[in-house]
This record gives C-alpha cells, structure tokens and sequence, in this order.
C-alpha cells in the first residue's frame, strides 16, 4: 500500500462517494495502472469521467459481488458502502430515510418489484 501524500486528503468523491487513501490506491490501479488519483485525489471531484469510473470500479468491485446485494436486500447495498457510518447507532436513522427513499422510486423504475430492507440495521 502506498503511503498517505503529504497535504493529500482522501474524502469522498464520485456518485458512489470514494473515501480513504487504500480505495483511492485500489481504484487508481484498477482504472489507470499507476497511483495518480493518490497523488491528485481532486480530480475524482473535478473530472466527470474519473467521477463515474470511480463509482462504477467501486460498485464493481465492493458492492455487486456480494450475495445479498445479488438477492435484492437494499440494506445490504448501504452496509457495503458506508458500513459502520449508517448501519449503526444513531447512524441507522440516515439508512432508514434511504431505504424509505427507495420505496418510494422503485415503483417507477420496477413496477411491481418488492422492496427488501434487510442488510443494514436489521
């Protein structure tokens, strides 16, 4: 793993917020071979393109994979992204307005299709 760039900060960018240094590395290689969006982190907010390749490469490769985000369960699409920072505590209110969210778009883009909470806070 590379070592954090001095004056470099790591907060989440992209449409799939992309946090911490190890992503940045990881989605760096992934796209490009090399460690340029550890060296310039900006330009995941100021490049639309690198903003959508990132969120795509994250969900790719942390979300889709994963069995319960495969069966449908929503919640377990939140706890793959932001874990910790929405599936628990006082947090979980922040999943729930997701979820709640959720509800209420998916009729438009599946009619018919159920909703599935689980794999959050519950």
């Amino acid at each position: 793993m590379l070592e954090d760039e001095p004056g470099k900060t790591y907060w989440g960018r992209g449409y799939i917020q992309l946090t911490w240094e190890y992503n940045y590395e990881a989605a760096s290689k992934a796209l490009y071979g090399d460690d340029r969006l550890v060296k310039n982190p900006g330009e995941v907010a100021s490049n639309e393109d690198i903003a959508w390749a990132v969120s795509f490469w994250f969900w790719k490769a942390n979300v889709a994979t994963d069995p319960a985000v495969k069966k449908g369960e929503f919640g377990a699409s939140i706890n793959k992204i932001n874990g910790a920072l929405e599936c628990k505590g006082a947090a979980q209110d922040k999943a729930k307005k997701r979820y709640e969210m959720y509800k209420a778009i998916l009729p438009i883009f599946a009619p018919g299709e159920k909703p599935i909470e689980t794999g959050c806070y519950n």
